[in-house]
């Protein structure tokens, strides 16, 4: 049977179809907004372990294909074993990961109890030097009573407020336990997940291209392979040069606090270090905490150190960030900061983090289109 509509206008007629499905496909997702929002959260939560063990596979690979290059040169020069060589630079990989993690903790916590223990002596002490303003908020709040010339406590109020908070403070133990397992599993099932990706790297991307090839014209394979790559580079460059840079960052608060003698040099550089991972709200993030522990301790102390940080962070932002990561991005401040809003309000602090290289991406797509757009229109 002839079909009715004409060869010339076949493929706009399929092409018009698809586009009204998507549209109403569209539609349906923004009526049911929020079923469609849990249901993306459902599969992203599912699927966390791999998408844990893609992180550290895509953060160790680089580590690998060195490690691998050099294992070949020295022992498999003349009888290549691709098997052997790739297992040899995963386990070096993960022997190198997990002993810096190792080798972190084991100088990082003790001091980091060690601070925390002196920062409650500080707070026990400021107690004890303010106990008669502490003494009139109990009474304004009624949980002390005056009898004659003693303070007595008010038993009724006070077991009612504990009766009140002691549910609460149970279901915030249970999520924390809860949440501390899950992420022990996460982690677990990652590793072993990166493990098989860094293993088979080269079969997964050749199945990947075969999917596309059998799907996608092969102009469009180019175009999605180009991409791909693109977005890559975007993604090695900039989380690996923020990693790297904020690092620096805490180094040189560590030094500095150590040279200024201002309190609890290693606590405060290892917050200031890990939230500069954030960009733009990452200084931000890890000064107030840290003055405000040092205002328990020595107010001057804070006001030098929110000087310090202020040049610290000048530093950062004008010459290290930018020697380090170059223009992986590519975007203006402006949208770096709806980026990193938007990825924080959707995914937290991982948001925070990715958001910035995914709309630099959807940036640089978007700005590529339109250049051949206007090219083709012969405008500037």
């Amino acid at each position: 049977m002839k079909s009715p509509i004409p060869d010339n206008l076949r493929e706009r007629t399929l092409s018009n179809i698809i586009v009204v499905c998507v549209g109403v496909l569209f539609g349906v997702g923004l009526l049911r907004l929020n079923h469609v929002w849990g249901a993306v959260k459902s599969i992203i939560h599912t699927a966390m372990p791999f998408l844990i063990g893609f992180g550290i596979s895509f953060l160790l690979l680089p580590i690998v294909s060195r490690v691998e290059k050099l294992v070949n040169l020295v022992f498999f020069k003349r009888r290549p074993h691709p098997k052997l060589s790739r297992s040899i630079a995963t386990a070096i990989a993960y022997i190198v990961l997990l002993a810096m993690l190792a080798g972190f903790f084991a100088i990082l916590v003790p001091q980091l109890i060690t601070s925390i223990k002196s920062i409650m002596q500080y707070i026990s002490n400021f107690i004890s030097m303010n106990r008669e303003t502490i003494n009139q908020l109990l009474l304004k709040y009624e949980f002390l009573s005056i009898e004659g010339e003693q303070l007595v406590v008010a038993w009724e109020n006070v077991v009612s407020e504990m009766m009140n908070y002691s549910s609460l403070v149970v279901n915030n133990l249970m999520a924390i336990s809860s949440s501390i397992y899950t992420l022990v599993f996460q982690l677990f099932v990652g590793m072993i997940a990166a493990f098989y990706l860094l293993m088979d790297k080269e079969t997964f991307c050749a199945q990947i291209k075969k999917l596309c090839y059998g799907i996608f014209k092969p102009e469009t394979c180019e175009v999605l392979i180009y991409w791909t790559r693109r977005a890559n580079k975007i993604f090695a460059g900039f989380i690996v040069g923020k990693i790297l840079d904020s690092a620096i960052i805490g180094v040189l608060c560590y030094i500095c606090m150590l040279i200024f003698r201002i309190e609890y040099p290693l606590l405060i550089s290892v917050i200031i270090g890990v939230t500069n991972i954030i960009p733009f709200f990452g200084p931000f993030i890890g000064a107030i905490p840290s003055i405000l522990v040092l205002l328990l301790v020595n107010p001057l102390s804070a006001l030098w150190f929110a000087v310090f940080i202020l040049i610290l962070q000048q530093l950062d932002g004008n010459i290290i960030g930018p020697f380090i990561l170059g223009d992986y991005v590519g975007v203006s401040a402006f949208w770096i900061m709806i980026a990193i809003v938007i990825g924080g309000g959707l995914f937290g602090f991982a948001g925070m983090l990715l958001g910035v290289p995914v709309f630099g991406t959807v940036y640089a797509i978007v700005r590529s289109v339109i250049d051949v757009r206007l090219k083709k229109k012969n405008l500037p």
